[in-house]
């Protein structure tokens, strides 16, 4: 039996290496090349949002097949054989959600459906998938629900009816607001996973809602197909969603589970934006409830703390000063996305969206480490077994160098080096700053693999910036490597930002391939624009994880094997997926409606 990927970024510590491939080595692809084996096509909807997973030695219509399933915004999911692009079987979960300005403001989706990559129980032969169905059969969003679905592996009929996740509530307790999930209020982009016999779904939050805004997670009994427990990242104030950039929770071994969310409020009792959090799910038993609980976290910095806490009007215009006292009572980001559409200036009191939550987080269980980035492109290693549980205090100025001492490195620049920039400030907003007039955002996670050469390795890939190798020290510190010359979003010259700053999202979309610690290679995707406000071309890159050269400066240098531009490849770049090596093939997902399967020329 060949390799099996269930989940995003190949295993639930979101390592995003699969080691155990033999075909795609470095010299085979550096010496032939790769070329198009089949294209599979997607007609329902051609914005291929989820991660392809692949199952070996399937027994489907009577033959044993190797599958690729494919979960898409039209809310269908297929299955084709992966030797001969035979479409096995193709189901449909319920009408999507039509795309438009109010879930997304760069509308470039045709639809939501299905947006968030499936995860697959093969010991039980189901594909579980979260969708968003338009029930009363509009399309409208505001009528929309998500729903829990889960389809036979074999034929793709459904296991159970599908779940409604409307009307969930999580109870804080102490007197405090028991909160409603409402679908219309969410979006559903970080991938699904398993631990203690639950499906867990993690929800982040449509852009203009307002102090509604928060993350949940909930955990469905696969047993009983019926609500579990839920958690909520903000209960007094607003804010946390967990979205990470369609990066899923990592599952320790011990069952936890590790989520980062986004912009809001921080207490550190019952809001947890802006945080790294470890929750324990504890299935139903005799006389007591399921439940998920935070068992740990680690923050960097508030909202409040990045815009300076300055008075509500200092540094601020007439006209801005009017414009926010016409505001409802928001977020920090909620202002600042307030402000971008009304064409305002920026001013240092309004850096409020820094979503710590774009990355995901990975785990290395070893080194007893999660490593996780920012929009600052600022790494912070995490220690697994004591996060830090940070307090407000912790993070006044001048009392940072308490809150990082927790970590278990101090934190490094990541995604870019700049010799000005300190990661660590006793002020937060010594952060608010562009190097070279860019955004350096990491979305997603990072990929380690342990390499025979350098040991735990770490590869990263921010906006505007070039691929990055590290290393992993035995102090857990990290040591750079080398770098590529290709960077992301090369064509992006401007950029609608206020400030003039130049964007282009989202970076790198990263895969690994290995044999052991043997013959790894690093696939990477990169847009030419930018791929959150309009469709652009990508390109596809085969790297040498460990193999590096040499710049002229003596610095290292990633070489690529194969490089998609040398053979004026076309395909629109898919926003935050990526791609997957296994068993000799690279799947590529588009945004196209084609998914492309690779192998050696």
């Amino acid at each position: 039996m060949g390799i099996d990927v269930t989940t995003r970024s190949y295993d639930f510590s979101r390592s995003g290496a699969n080691i155990k491939e033999t075909v795609l080595v470095p010299a085979a692809v550096r010496q032939r090349g790769v070329r198009t084996l089949l294209t599979l096509s997607t007609p329902d909807d051609p914005r291929l949002e989820a991660q392809p997973l692949y199952l070996s030695g399937m027994t489907i219509q009577g033959k044993s097949r190797d599958v690729i399933y494919q979960a898409t915004m039209g809310n269908n999911v297929y299955a084709w054989d992966a030797g001969t692009g035979e479409l096995l079987w193709k189901t449909n979960v319920g009408m999507p959600i039509r795309g438009v300005n109010d879930i997304d403001s760069h509308n470039i989706n045709v639809h939501w459906g299905i947006l968030s990559t499936p995860v697959i129980d093969r010991a039980a032969g189901v594909l579980y998938a979260c969708a968003w169905i338009s029930v009363d059969k509009t399309g409208n969003w505001q009528t929309g629900q998500h729903f829990a679905v889960a389809l036979d592996l074999v034929t793709g009929a459904l296991k159970h009816p599908p779940l409604s996740i409307e009307g969930a509530t999580f109870d804080p307790g102490g007197g405090l607001t028991v909160q409603q999930f409402r679908s219309q209020e969410r979006k559903q982009r970080s991938a699904l996973a398993l631990a203690n016999g639950a499906l867990i779904i993690c929800f982040g939050t449509i852009q203009e809602t307002s102090n509604t805004a928060r993350g949940w997670v909930i955990a469905v009994d696969t047993a009983t197909w019926a609500l579990g427990a839920t958690w909520c990242s903000t209960v007094r104030g607003a804010g946390g969603g967990i979205w990470m950039s369609g990066a899923g929770p990592a599952i320790q071994s011990d069952g936890t589970i590790w989520v980062v969310t986004g912009n809001g409020d921080f207490d550190g009792q019952v809001d947890f934006s802006e945080s790294v959090v470890r929750l324990r799910y504890t299935p139903a038993a005799a006389g007591s409830k399921a439940s998920l609980k935070v068992a740990g976290w680690w923050t960097p910095w508030t909202d409040d703390g990045r815009t300076g806490g300055k008075p509500e009007g200092e540094g601020r215009t007439p006209e801005m000063r009017a414009f926010l006292k016409s505001l409802p009572k928001a977020s920090n980001f909620r202002k600042l996305q307030a402000i971008v559409r009304a064409g305002m200036p920026m001013s240092d009191a309004d850096w409020g969206d820094q979503d710590l939550g774009a990355s995901g987080i990975v785990l290395l269980e070893k080194q007893g480490v999660a490593l996780v980035s920012s929009k600052d492109g600022i790494l912070y290693t995490i220690k697994l077994a004591d996060p830090g549980e940070t307090a407000p205090a912790d993070l006044d100025p001048g009392a940072a160098a308490r809150n990082y001492a927790r970590l278990a490195a101090p934190p490094i620049l990541y995604t870019y080096y700049d010799a000005r920039m300190n990661p660590a400030p006793a002020d937060s907003t010594a952060l608010n700053w562009f190097p070279a007039n860019a955004t350096h955002h990491l979305h997603g996670t990072p990929v380690v693999w342990n390499s025979h050469l350098h040991g735990p390795m770490h590869f990263c890939g921010g906006e505007n910036g070039n691929l990055r190798a590290w290393t992993v020290n035995a102090d857990k510190s990290s040591t750079y490597l080398g770098c590529s010359t290709a960077y992301a979003s090369p064509e992006c010259q401007e950029s609608p930002d206020p400030k003039g700053t130049k964007g282009g999202m989202p970076g790198w979309s990263l895969s690994l391939s290995a044999n052991a610690d043997q013959d790894g290679i690093v696939w990477g995707m990169i847009p030419y624009g930018d791929a959150n406000m309009a469709t652009t071309n990508g390109r596809l890159l085969a790297y040498d994880a460990a193999a590096l050269a040499r710049y002229a400066d003596g610095s290292g240098e990633l070489v690529p094997l194969w490089d998609s531009q040398d053979w004026n490849w076309s395909f629109l770049h898919p926003k935050f997926n990526r791609p997957i090596a296994v068993d000799g093939k690279v799947i590529v997902p588009t945004y196209d409606g084609r998914l492309l399967v690779l192998g050696l020329a």
